[in-house]
């Protein structure tokens, strides 16, 4: 971990309601060093994040491993490093002498850039959210044809089903978030936009991604929807991928 990558972070996916920016960085980690990887990050490094989390510097961060990934030099983690603004993201007051002095170990003892490699990283503006606690999250990478219309419709249409389902306990969702790509950008970029589903059991989040066909003649909600959205013309593919990721490690500020 070296002080030239702005941040460790992770989709993505850990924010409060002060939390208004994330960087995102997607990692490889080899099988072999995975137990490694994870004792200097949780161990570790974490407690870097949690000072300058309790200096104000940061409102969050969070470790997630991929679920189910067989990809031999694909990112199967990802850090989430969490701000009330990009004006908030300043290195120099994380990576600081006072706070690496927290770590408990030498820095070159417990680095994880020599066995490990940056696949890709992502900076994210939170759009909209319905706060809740989740150990498993489903994250839907988009790339429709208008971004606009995406996050408005997802605020305006989706989200009201999204809480009512999450208040009635319908589907296990207990969480649900909307973030956009501030950088990098470009047609090349591999999603503009991203949303995240929340549940506390891997069985909940794999139910929710099973498909089953809706029945617009019996629910007056989903076939109101289905009527205003735009979905199928800006993004006629679906999501770009929809992958699911199992919380490691999150740190957060003291409650009060």
């Amino acid at each position: 971990m070296k002080k030239s990558l702005l941040l460790i972070a992770s989709l993505i996916l850990t924010l409060s309601a002060f939390s208004q920016a994330a960087y995102l960085q997607y990692r490889h980690v080899p099988a072999e060093h995975d137990d490694k990887f994870i004792e200097r990050e949780t161990k570790h490094w974490s407690k870097v994040a949690k000072a300058a989390i309790d200096q104000g510097h940061m409102t969050g961060w969070s470790l997630w491993r991929k679920v189910g990934t067989n990809v031999s030099d694909g990112p199967n983690y990802v850090f989430v490093n969490n701000f009330e603004s990009f004006d908030k993201m300043d290195p120099s007051k994380i990576w600081s002498d006072e706070n690496l002095a927290k770590l408990g170990a030498k820095p070159d003892d417990v680095e994880t850039n020599s066995f490990t490699t940056v696949s890709f990283d992502y900076y994210m503006q939170l759009e909209d959210a319905i706060m809740g606690d989740y150990t498993y999250a489903v994250v839907n990478y988009a790339k429709p044809t208008s971004r606009t219309t995406f996050i408005e419709e997802n605020k305006s249409l989706w989200k009201p089903v999204h809480e009512k389902n999450i208040k009635d306990g319908t589907n296990g969702m207990t969480s649900w978030g909307l973030m956009s790509v501030v950088a990098p950008a470009g047609n090349l970029e591999r999603f503009s936009c991203l949303t995240w589903d929340g549940f506390n059991s891997m069985a909940d989040a794999l139910n929710y991604l099973s498909y089953s066909s809706p029945n617009p003649d019996g629910d007056g909600m989903y076939s109101e929807i289905m009527d205003k959205s735009k979905m199928n013309e800006i993004m006629p593919n679906g999501f770009e991928y929809s992958l699911i990721y199992e919380r490691v490690m999150s740190v957060a500020p003291d409650e009060n």
